[in-house]
């Protein structure tokens, strides 16, 4: 069996956008919210057209609560569907719940250089899902950009610098740099316009290869004009997918 194909670079058109949903929970609600998340939430998000929904909370980082979706593109947030699943009449429980939720964005960002990641053949809009995101375990890296910050030689340094390094680590599955895309989500500020999501074999690799202070002391040594960064490292708990 030949080895699947696999994207090295580039804007990647047939992959989704990753929509990434970051937000504290209080903790005397947080088993009633992943309970509303799981059963109610997620399901809901699948039936009008999100391809799949992961929660992950984070063990370094904040806010606690980072979830990532793929979805064909922001334009889902302004469709009649989607809005009337938000509604009371459709989800009695989601007022009191999110009554309990603070420091929410909602970022939508489309993949423009991958590594490890596996190459779709046609758009995830025809059924497929090569290239999903899969892992257990995901740190991400989020920031922005001085004004004339050249955005190439960012795409540039993680393509021919990070990412290969951080793919000689034990325990690495994929990396993908996202830049940020579409329309903001109409109920929640947006956040950094770059983002990076590498997927982990398990918690103790993540850790043990990327350390919070070095992954930000090598971002702020590329001399990029990065500003605002901020790292994650997140562990699944749940995950509802379609296909």
């Amino acid at each position: 069996m030949t080895d699947p194909r696999r994207l090295e670079g580039g804007i990647i058109d047939l992959l989704p956008n990753i929509y990434m949903a970051r937000m504290d929970v209080a903790p005397e609600v947080l088993e009633a919210f992943m309970s509303w998340y799981e059963h109610k939430h997620a399901p809901d998000l699948i039936s009008v057209g999100f391809h799949s929904t992961h929660g992950y909370h984070c063990r370094v980082g904040s806010p606690f609560i980072l979830n990532v979706y793929e979805i064909d593109s922001s334009e889902i947030f302004y469709s009649e569907a989607y809005n009337t699943k938000r509604t009371p009449e459709s989800d009695p429980e989601r007022p009191a719940i999110l009554a309990g939720v603070t420091n929410r964005s909602n970022t939508v960002y489309r993949q423009v250089h991958t590594l490890g990641v596996e190459a779709p053949d046609r758009p995830w809009s025809e059924g497929v899902r090569s290239g999903a995101v899969t892992a257990p375990v995901v740190t991400s890296v989020r920031f922005d950009l001085e004004e004339g910050s050249s955005e190439g030689a960012v795409v540039d340094w993680f393509r021919d610098v990070e990412f290969p390094e951080t793919a000689s680590r034990a325990g690495f599955l994929a990396a993908r740099l996202l830049n940020r895309t579409g329309r903001p989500h109409h109920a929640n500020p947006w956040m950094s316009s770059w983002a990076t999501l590498v997927e982990w074999e398990d918690e103790p690799s993540a850790v043990a290869a990327a350390g919070e202070a070095d992954t930000l002391e090598r971002l702020a040594g590329a001399d990029l004009g990065v500003t605002d960064a901020a790292f994650h490292l997140a562990v699944r708990v749940l995950s509802v997918t379609t296909g």
